[in-house]
């Protein structure tokens, strides 16, 4: 893909963890040995496809974070840059939009506990961007979904109109901008980036994926990701 030029993965982890209680925040916490933030930036790392990496982290957490990169990462050379995160998910982001270097054409954003995204995926994505400008990875839902208001269901909701859907997401860069500026112009907050382009009006291309690109958000997430490796399902 030499058609590509001047890409930076932004890497989000600076969430507080509350889901996930323990003595670290669950980005830092280890899952079978490595810490959750480092398999989630590993293929970042090791894709030819992406030039720099922005991680957001708690300010707190910098040099926490300097550390584990100088660990993990010995020998790599890809440039990167660890910044503090906002309030919210989307404030960490849009610092880190903020900070790519000048000439970034396009960018890929990927949540720091989503410890299972592959290579394939990095590049089926930056194939796609080229044409459609905004893409995002996703998955047909398998259960029955019901709207519920005071806790009854009022609504089931065909299954088939929607999907569940994950990062990496990648954009345009100059798209992606346009979009966070709106938003904060419109008062208009989301917890994915991918809302933001559709607040833009612009289309979303959807790229299918499988439900192994997993969120740890809780426990029953840590178990089912430490039984994905140990079986070597990953």
């Amino acid at each position: 893909m030499d058609f590509l030029k001047n890409t930076t993965a932004i890497i989000t982890a600076a969430g507080s963890g509350k889901r996930l209680p323990g003595s670290s925040k669950k980005q830092f916490r280890e899952l079978v040995g490595i810490p959750i933030l480092i398999r989630s930036m590993e293929p970042f790392m090791a894709s030819e496809l992406i030039d720099n990496i922005i991680v957001t982290v708690p300010e707190e957490d910098i040099t926490k974070t300097e550390a584990l990169i100088e660990q993990w990462f010995e020998g790599f050379t890809k440039p990167y840059k660890i910044i503090p995160g906002g309030a919210e998910r989307q404030d960490s982001v849009f610092s880190a939009l903020k900070a790519c270097p000048e000439g970034t054409e396009y960018v890929a954003i990927h949540d720091g506990v989503r410890p299972f995204v592959t290579l394939e995926l990095i590049e089926l994505l930056f194939a796609a961007v080229t044409v459609d400008k905004a893409v995002v990875p996703a998955s047909k839902l398998k259960h029955t979904v019901m709207q519920i208001e005071d806790n009854y269901a009022v609504r089931t909701i065909n299954r088939n109109q929607l999907v569940n859907v994950f990062t990496p997401q990648v954009f345009e860069y100059a798209l992606i901008m346009e979009a966070y500026i709106a938003a904060y112009r419109n008062n208009f907050y989301s917890t994915d980036d991918a809302s933001l382009i559709q607040n833009l009006g612009e289309r979303i291309r959807v790229l299918w994926s499988d439900d192994f690109n997993i969120k740890i958000t809780d426990e029953a997430d840590l178990f089912f990701a430490k039984q994905l490796i140990e079986k070597n399902k990953i």
